[in-house]
């Protein structure tokens, strides 16, 4: 009788040695330590869902009549006060919130300089696409007016809120829909398109914030799409939101509160 034989006794099992690796049955459980990838449905959803409601949330803040109010802030932060909750709960149900926000020794530096890094390149951009005395500066002008006067002793407040609205947005972009989008596209495709879609997002201030000189205004959408693709990359090179949150919160209060452009 050979080892062929269909009749042979199965030779005893010896430790250590290799043996024939069984497939992989496509109906065993995920793997409990790898939390579930998002189906391409769903992220689909919650990418459509944060493009629409930040959207319709641009076109309501930035309109022109509202340039000033406390409806101009209030609407984006409502807005994203819901998404970010529901964002804390995705991640919780996936087990990956305390993972996500683990707070790290260096966080806040790491934060403030991408932030400083950010508003200095902002300044740069400003002199060149938007020089003091050429038409583009309508384009920053209009932003500027649409939050308020710079000079008014409210102006504490409004840089208070816009961190607040700012950390929340990072939750939802970077810790929701870029996550998710990773699921059925990886994580560098997902990087690029959440980053693109925030963009897209801000395009109705493309005529809110125009002007009838210089055409329409692009600043928004421009600093959403390289803001992104910087706060995106902090996330993929820490593993975690806090640095990211802190860089996108201390730049948008530095543009607040210390205006790279004064009447």
């Amino acid at each position: 009788m050979t080892p062929d034989d269909p009749g042979a006794p199965a030779s005893p099992a010896v430790p250590g040695a290799a043996g024939p690796v069984p497939a992989l049955d496509p109906r065993d459980p995920p793997d409990p330590r790898e939390p579930p990838r998002a189906s391409r449905r769903e992220a689909a959803l919650i990418a459509a869902a944060a493009v629409a409601g930040t959207a319709l949330v641009a076109a309501f803040a930035f309109d022109p009549a509202r340039g000033g109010s406390s409806a101009m802030l209030a609407a984006p932060g409502a807005l994203y006060t819901v998404l970010a909750v529901f964002a804390l709960a995705w991640l919780r149900r996936r087990g990956e919130l305390r993972a996500a926000l683990r707070p790290r020794s260096g966080d806040l530096a790491r934060g403030a300089f991408v932030a400083a890094a950010l508003y200095g390149l902002a300044m740069a951009v400003q002199l060149t696409l938007a020089p003091r005395g050429s038409p583009r500066e309508a384009w920053i002008l209009r932003l500027y007016l649409q939050l308020g006067d710079p000079s008014a002793d409210a102006r504490v407040f409004v840089g208070a809120a816009v961190f607040v609205i700012a950390a929340l947005e990072e939750v939802v972009w970077r810790g929701l829909v870029m996550r998710a989008l990773e699921g059925p596209l990886g994580p560098t495709a997902a990087w690029l398109l959440s980053s693109a879609l925030f963009a897209a997002a801000h395009l109705p201030t493309l005529f809110l914030l125009g002007d009838p000189f210089a055409g329409p205004n692009p600043l928004l959408v421009a600093a959403g799409l390289g803001c992104s693709l910087v706060w995106g990359r902090v996330v993929h090179r820490t593993g975690r939101l806090p640095p990211a949150i802190f860089a996108h919160a201390f730049f948008s209060w530095a543009i607040v509160s210390f205006p790279i452009w004064r009447p």
